[in-house]
């Protein structure tokens, strides 16, 4: 491969995680569930940082040799033009582990005018877009002998949250740990390449691309409501445990919530310093891709 015509590239920006974690001590069958949500970057700061990764992107292409072709071609052809623009910074969902999942924001650069072409972005059941994206870039690919690349990146806000205490004392000193980490997620993010015989190859991350250093402020934002609902489900579960004699009432507030839920929020104060990170996140793993992509010339 020497030459390629860029059929996507598409930033997804996660901006709200649901983890569960199984707890600790004396954990068996509890869990604890943690909601996270990203607030203080803007629409226009996402197209911005976007923008940006794709530039240099394009740049790490030239500097390993290939040509970057006009998509005009592409453009032109008759299966690509049943395909309809979506809305910029769609909402889309990816599977993280087990239970676990995030809703992101989806972005692609400005450079490339109107077109956004998110074949790849999630799992969409008889998507007729998609249908066409895909049948326009492998017909494109076949007799233009021009392979088309395609490149997804997830961006996370959030390490896993882990939990601590489970059924000790009835789960009245569980308690939940969250931390901020920034990082260009396994989870979703991946580049395909369809090449001139139509054939795909994909490429996927093992591992998160991390980067160090603090950039939000994260506040417990749990309703007051779900903490004294806990509470006194705990305080019910323990004295039940040990003979308190609830009875009925003991049982119900237990069970009302036998799961330490908790939500919070990152607040991004420094929205320059977050894009730094991305842009560092999303360099490292373009100089990943395309140096897998040169192994397989």
């Amino acid at each position: 491969m020497t030459q390629v015509v860029i059929g996507q590239f598409s930033v997804a920006f996660m901006i709200k995680k649901v983890d569960y974690d199984g707890g600790g001590f004396l954990s068996a069958s509890d869990k604890a569930k943690a909601v996270g949500n990203l607030t203080g970057v803007s629409n226009e700061d996402f197209q911005r940082i976007t923008d940006a990764a794709y530039d240099d992107f394009l740049k790490q292409l030239t500097a390993h040799g290939i040509t970057i072709v006009d998509p005009a071609g592409m453009l032109a052809n008759k299966y690509y033009a049943k395909v309809k623009t979506e809305a910029q910074g769609e909402k889309v969902s990816v599977a993280l582990k087990k239970e676990d999942k995030a809703d992101a924001l989806a972005f692609w650069p400005s450079q490339l005018g109107g077109r956004n072409n998110n074949m790849f972005l999630n799992l969409r059941l008889f998507d007729m877009n998609l249908s066409h994206t895909y049948t326009a870039q492998y017909d494109y690919a076949r007799t233009a002998k021009v392979p088309v690349l395609n490149v997804v990146y997830y961006v996370d806000f959030a390490k896993p949250a882990t939990a601590n205490g489970g059924r000790a004392l009835g789960g009245l000193l569980q308690t939940i740990t969250v931390k901020a980490g920034l990082a260009v997620s396994p989870f979703g993010t991946q580049a395909t390449l369809m090449d001139t015989n139509g054939k795909l190859a994909k490429l996927s991350l093992n591992t998160a691309i991390e980067e160090g250093g603090d950039f939000a402020n994260i506040v417990e934002t749990t309703s007051a409501v779900n903490k004294a609902t806990r509470t006194a489900g705990a305080i019910g579960g323990m004295l039940g445990r040990f003979g308190g004699g609830l009875g009925g009432a003991g049982r119900l507030a237990s069970n009302m919530n036998s799961q330490l839920s908790a939500k919070f929020e990152y607040q991004v104060t420094d929205t320059k310093a977050f894009g730094e990170k991305v842009l560092s996140a999303s360099a490292k793993t373009s100089d990943l891709v395309l140096r897998q992509m040169e192994a397989m010339r």
